[in-house]
């Protein structure tokens, strides 16, 4: 079996003596190096290959946001944070940090090999993968675009702006455009498009062993505007029996399928839906110009950080920007120190009118107001 290559990074003393004892008994596994600081640790990298680093999670303040990097510049190294103690956003973390795994001491030496073993060869066949996909003749050019609509706050529209977006897209380009609800709780995208749903999420679910995309595709709806549905759940409590890799699997199959993928989220941060905000290519935040939403989102904010979520795929969408009397602009853009990426002002009689028909505004008239902007919100994410 040829060596698996591992550097050790940050790890306390102890933690770490107990690691190279561990390891330097397994005769595949062979220790290229130790380091103490971010600079060393890259400048090992570039000198010595290594096929998988153990990372302590308290590495110059942030282990997280090191293995990010790691992930980031040397795909191919398989990275396994190690923790001190197991909180509740530790796996939030390691997900969008990259990492393949986590172990939280004290563990055994055979959770230690065990781990570095199915780390690595979880990257091999991704390589292999990737190498093959490269070689076959692509059906596509590239895989669909993700858009994840999300709010901490409910109320704000986030709905809305997610069933019009999918609309507007699909007008502006022509290209296939799903929207997926994934408010696993009170979805309500097929109702907002006067839409009886035939089949739901958990339809999917339940046969997730034997899907691929014309399976997929059969459990869609198709709305009079030309782009597919898949509906949330009528009844909250089925979803318990969906996960995160459920989801993952599904967004991945879409992809495939589809030009642009519109994903309605629940009001909050649920395990489940996980996927949605890694595999998205942006992530709309909606807000609306209150002081209870601002403030929702800026918490929301605060929590991505945390997670080391990319700022880069991050957009406000200033939803009613217009209602009178309310929080400005400009200074809904100082609290939440980032730009507003787009705006839809608010026409509260067309909104309630196009809710209670189920008819989108930019369905109705794309030349002027609420559909008018959306149009142009479509025209920005195409130019991205």
């Amino acid at each position: 079996m040829e060596n698996i290559k591992v550097l050790i990074v940050k790890v306390l003393q102890k933690e770490r003596t107990s690691i190279i004892d561990t390891l330097s008994n397994v005769e595949y596994i062979k220790i290229v190096g130790e380091a103490d600081s971010i600079e060393e640790t890259f400048k090992k990298l570039d000198e010595k290959h290594a096929d998988v680093i153990l990372i302590g999670a308290e590495v110059s303040g942030d282990g997280y946001k090191v293995a990010e990097r790691v992930n980031i510049e040397y795909p191919e190294v398989a990275v396994i944070i190690i923790e001190e103690n197991f909180a509740e956003d530790t796996i939030h973390k390691a997900l969008f940090a990259g990492a393949k795994d986590v172990l939280v001491y004290p563990f055994t030496p055979t959770k230690l090999v065990d781990t570095i073993y199915r780390s690595h060869e979880l990257l091999k066949k991704k390589s292999v993968i990737h190498r093959e996909n490269a070689l076959k003749v692509k059906k596509q050019s590239s895989l669909g675009k993700v858009i994840t609509i999300f709010s901490t706050k409910g109320g704000v529209g986030k709905t809305f702006i997610a069933t019009n977006l999918a609309i507007a897209l699909k007008k502006e380009t022509g290209k296939r455009t799903v929207l997926v609800d994934l408010d696993l709780d009170f979805g309500n995208a097929a109702l907002a498009l006067n839409i009886m749903p035939k089949f739901t999420l958990s339809d999917v679910v339940d046969d997730i062993k034997n899907i691929d995309q014309d399976l997929i595709e059969s459990y869609l709806l198709l709305h009079e505007s030309g782009i597919n549905i898949l509906p949330a759940n009528a009844k909250p409590q089925i979803t318990e029996f969906i996960n995160a890799e459920h989801i993952q699997v599904i967004l991945r199959a879409l992809q495939k399928i589809f030009d642009y993928i519109i994903i309605d989220m629940p009001a909050r941060f649920y395990e489940p839906v996980n996927p949605a905000f890694v595999i998205a290519d942006n992530l709309f935040i909606v807000t609306t110009p209150e002081v209870t939403s601002i403030r929702n989102i800026k918490s929301a904010l605060n929590t991505l950080k945390d997670l080391n979520y990319p700022k880069s795929k991050i957009r406000i969408i200033l939803n009613r920007a217009d209602s009178r009397g309310l929080i400005k602009a400009k200074d809904v853009e100082t609290t939440l120190n980032q730009d507003i990426y787009g705006s839809i002002n608010f026409d509260y009689k067309t909104a309630i009118t196009s809710l209670n028909e189920g008819i989108p505004v930019v369905e109705k008239n794309i030349k002027n107001g609420m559909g008018k902007e959306f149009m142009n919100l479509a025209k920005k994410i195409i130019q991205d």
